[in-house]
């Protein structure tokens, strides 16, 4: 998924193959929570199983917040190419800042509430290396690894190519600031993100259910 969304010039459709990603990270979770259980080792089951959980929460968080912020990108230009974009940070404030702020969290990157629920699977895998099957531990890790390190890879070509240098089209020299009744829904999101990568307990008693 994260693969095929490095060779993407369509944001939407760029976004959409994050979502393939971004389910392979839930089922490394709850494939390591199966693991766990199976084997009796219930730290391993609980790192697991809570990092899916999370993640499918944290998932339509963060995805949701770049979609909203895609979708103000096209109201404001009319198309969705990358390449045709370009320049548009400055002119519309709100919308970058939603946008990286979506970027930050889908990468796993801390503060925001990516980096936990990967990281939870992270401690999971670490955790199963000195208990059993060390060499499918191994798997998720790398697994993990090179999506992190791709996606990395993606939204800093996305976003440079959208909101940073020059506009490259006479439809991106003239966009501006979506209307607040868009702009109020990626602020919301955008703040979830950062209250629970801030403060992750918050989350606990509903994943101890």
């Amino acid at each position: 998924g994260v693969a095929f969304a490095l060779g993407q010039h369509d944001l939407k459709r760029l976004l959409a193959y994050h979502s393939i990603e971004n389910i392979g990270i839930i089922l490394l979770g709850l494939g390591l929570g199966t693991i766990g259980k199976s084997t009796g080792h219930p730290v391993i089951q609980v790192l697991g199983f809570a990092g899916a959980l999370l993640h499918v929460l944290n998932h339509s968080l963060f995805k949701g917040l770049l979609f909203l912020a895609a979708g103000s990108v096209v109201y404001a230009v009319g198309f969705r190419d990358l390449e045709r974009m370009g320049g548009l940070g400055r002119r519309m404030p709100w919308t970058s800042g939603a946008f990286l702020v979506g970027s930050w969290a889908i990468c796993g990157l801390p503060p925001l509430n990516g980096f936990v629920s990967e990281w939870l699977i992270y401690l999971g895998s670490f955790r199963a290396l000195g208990f059993f099957q060390w060499p499918w531990s191994l798997v998720v890790l790398a697994a993990l690894a090179l999506i992190g390190a791709l996606a990395m890879a993606c939204f800093a070509k996305a976003y440079g190519t959208v909101f940073q240098g020059i506009p490259r089209t006479e439809a991106a020299g003239a966009a501006h600031e979506s209307p607040r009744s868009m702009l109020v829904p990626m602020g919301i999101l955008a703040v979830a993100c950062a209250i629970i990568g801030l403060a992750p307990m918050l989350m606990a008693p509903a994943l101890d259910r």
